[in-house]
């Protein structure tokens, strides 16, 4: 859900400069215009589409709906590369929850049938499997409303995870700039996007039980962000935001402390492919080499509540403009490493 900016005049004045004054750079695909529209594969794609996720292992995206229905869904290509909604056994993998703003979606272990979503207002992490297609069981549910700032209907939107071993390479800190891994079993936190100041929220959720570490607050480069994605090829985080002219931000799990918080690195920012209440994206990882990209919109702007795009050149979002191979950390541009050294203390 889009809402007005808190502070419009910063807004305004500020346009188009990320943290560190940097203009955004142009949308790094094909115009929205020769994006491919998926609107057409369930009637309720037409309206309150929220978010997405890819999960590269199945080749599968997933994208979730905020009302009318409340519900999540899983897209494939069939053997002709048509995409669809998946099917088993002759069932839709449409799953239906009933209830509950669905705004982001995610999965932790891309080889279980599991997929976790994000409640803004009730500001609750759910997890449901989906083994049975067309019938969502609520496993879990974890509560985070303690530690997000919601406030006026401006609630918790974006959400993604963030394997152990990434934290690791990415020099992940918590909020006290300590190293920090996961404790509570899942393998790795989740990140949570926030319309009210753009923050991104870290969490350590217990695997088995309800338990919930806040681990710390991170700025990132608007002061508002609705949809979050990680790269695990590349290490790098994707947080959109749905403000002005949309931007897709792409920083390190890196920070550095900043006032009485701290900051993620950026890396680059780009506009987005339009205007209008566009929600979520997703995006293949790195090295697929194939392009692309899935973004959602809210309001089904020109019938195209899903664009697929497959022409997203990740060379222009790696810092050194070519893909890293698999599992190995992206190379630390000049300009990052300057701004992180002095938070590590070194000479």
């Amino acid at each position: 859900m889009r809402m007005t900016p808190i502070a419009p005049l910063i807004m305004l004045a500020t346009a188009g400069l990320p943290a560190g004054g940097r203009a955004a750079e142009p949308w790094p695909a094909e115009p929205c215009t020769a994006a491919t529209t998926l609107t057409h594969l369930d009637p309720a794609f037409k309206k309150n589409m929220s978010g997405a996720c890819y999960n590269p292992e199945t080749e599968t995206f997933w994208v979730c709906c905020n009302g009318g229905p409340s519900a999540f869904w899983a897209l494939k290509r069939d053997k002709n590369g048509t995409w669809g909604i998946a099917t088993k056994g002759g069932k839709p993998a449409r799953y239906d929850v009933g209830e509950g703003d669905l705004e982001d979606i995610c999965q932790a272990d891309y080889r279980k049938e599991r997929v976790y979503l994000m409640l803004e207002g009730a500001d609750k992490i759910r997890e449901y499997d989906t083994s049975h297609y067309g019938r969502a069981k609520l496993r879990r549910e974890w509560d985070i409303s303690a530690h997000v700032p919601t406030q006026g209907g401006a609630g918790s939107e974006g959400i993604t995870f963030v394997p152990d071993d990434w934290l690791k390479k990415g020099t992940f800190t918590d909020a006290g700039g300590n190293p920090y891994v996961s404790r509570g079993g899942l393998g790795g936190l989740m990140l949570v996007a926030h319309q009210n100041g753009g923050g991104i929220y870290a969490f350590d959720l217990g695997a088995d039980r309800p338990a919930v570490h806040f681990v710390g607050a991170y700025r990132s480069s608007r002061e508002e962000s609705s949809g979050l994605g990680f790269d695990r090829s590349s290490g790098l985080l994707y947080i959109w935001h749905n403000t002005g002219p949309n931007y897709l931000e792409v920083t390190r799990l890196a920070s550095t402390a900043e006032g009485n918080g701290r900051r993620l690195l950026t890396v680059r920012e780009f506009t987005g492919p339009k205007g209008g209440n566009l929600e979520g994206i997703a995006l293949v990882p790195a090295t697929a080499g194939n392009g692309l990209c899935l973004i959602v919109d809210d309001d089904n702007q020109d019938g195209a509540a899903l664009m697929l795009f497959r022409q997203f050149d990740f060379t222009k979002v790696l810092p050194n403009g070519v893909a890293a191979p698999m599992n190995s950390p992206v190379p630390m541009p000049p300009n990052v490493r300057q701004a992180i050294l002095p938070a590590r203390g070194a000479p």
